[in-house]
């Protein structure tokens, strides 16, 4: 009897380990996100701005963090399913926000105080990184139409 018991205990101790195993390594593992078309309208403040409510973005580029006041941002998703907000959750407390590559990263550091510009790249969520495809001066194409 006392040697039916041993054998349980220890077929009990060494299903718990392999299930301890088995979830630990799939805890470590970050599921893959294809990367995202996402677009944003940023305003480089100037210095010394207190931003209020304000959204403020951070973008890193080659090691510098550029600050910047989000003036509009969405995601072409063809599925509908994620939106900005699920992008926000995930870089929301990362400094930066953004880690930028791409062909157009040095516009961030070229933009003036004021100055709004439209950037299109690709985001990825297992890295927080956002590459530049393009940008356009000013608010893109929603942007309010100018009367003269």
């Amino acid at each position: 009897m006392k040697q039916t018991i041993s054998k349980i205990a220890m077929f009990a101790i060494a299903l718990s380990a392999i299930m301890f195993i088995a979830t630990r390594t799939d805890a470590q593992m970050r599921p893959m996100m294809i990367p995202l078309t996402t677009t944003l309208v940023i305003t480089k403040p100037a210095p010394g701005t207190i931003f209020g409510n304000q959204q403020v973005v951070t973008m890193g580029v080659d090691g510098k963090t550029y600050k910047f006041v989000l003036n509009d941002a969405y995601v072409d998703d063809p599925r509908g399913i994620i939106h900005w907000p699920d992008i926000w959750e995930l870089v929301r407390q990362y400094k930066p926000n953004f880690n930028v590559t791409g062909i157009g990263e040095d516009t961030f550091a070229k933009m003036q105080p004021g100055e709004t510009l439209t950037v299109r790249g690709m985001f990825s969520g297992n890295n927080q990184t956002y590459e530049v495809m393009g940008t356009q001066p000013g608010g893109g194409n929603f942007a309010p139409a100018e009367h003269y």
